[in-house]
């Protein structure tokens, strides 16, 4: 495995998280103190986070921004990554040895910053890292690839040997489309697993498996 960067995914990738973002816009709206009916879950089926939330301003008449809301749900994640999220199985060790071999790392996420930055620490796990962007502050989501390239071009490393880990297969898609290496980690979350272990460079379903 020729690899001098790593360029990881966090939901599902580094982190057994996924679950905190099953149902999350109902459990967010509840912690807003606002239950959302049938009719409610229609009109926000199907949307992006900023459609979501800038529905919601005009449906219930609410007093805070989009960026204000946004701000609140990265609180509300957080508190939920440091109560119920752990490290994936062997990732700990597996960033060892990358450090011992010198590749530099960085983080692309959907995941505001400050929640990941909060569970990195209280692991142990933030000095591996010298970038995390997520995709709210590069302005794209991983349906392009501009998240990928901004933590790239942070950590200084050669594309072509620069390997992004992912677990869910339209971001890997991005990722493989343009021009990077893809290791593909197996989540649970993710329901084309052949679909994604045909597409990516390297399939694992756990870190021990990978020899660099």
């Amino acid at each position: 495995m020729d690899i001098t960067g790593a360029i990881f995914d966090f939901d599902g990738t580094l982190f057994d998280s996924m679950h905190v973002w099953k149902g999350y816009k109902d459990n967010f709206f509840n912690y807003l103190g606002i239950e959302l009916t049938e009719e409610d879950k229609e009109a926000f089926k199907g949307l992006f986070l900023q459609e979501t939330f800038l529905l919601a301003i005009e449906r219930f008449n609410l007093k805070y921004s989009y960026e204000e809301l946004l701000s609140m749900l990265f609180e509300y994640i957080k508190a939920r990554y440091l109560t119920e999220t752990e490290p994936k199985n062997d990732i700990i060790e597996f960033l060892e040895k990358l450090k011992a071999k010198g590749v530099k790392m960085g983080i692309a996420t959907a995941t505001g910053e400050p929640a990941l930055i909060a569970v990195l620490e209280k692991y142990g796990m933030l000095h591996y890292f010298s970038a995390i962007y997520s995709t709210y502050t590069v302005g794209a989501s991983k349906t392009e690839p501009k998240v990928y390239d901004v933590v790239l071009r942070e950590i200084g490393t050669e594309k072509e040997t620069t390997w992004v880990f992912e677990d869910a297969l339209y971001a890997a898609k991005t990722a493989k489309a343009n021009g990077y290496n893809v290791v593909g980690i197996f989540d649970k979350s993710e329901p084309n697993q052949d679909e994604l272990k045909e597409l990516v460079d390297k399939y694992i379903h756990n870190y021990k498996e990978l020899e660099l």
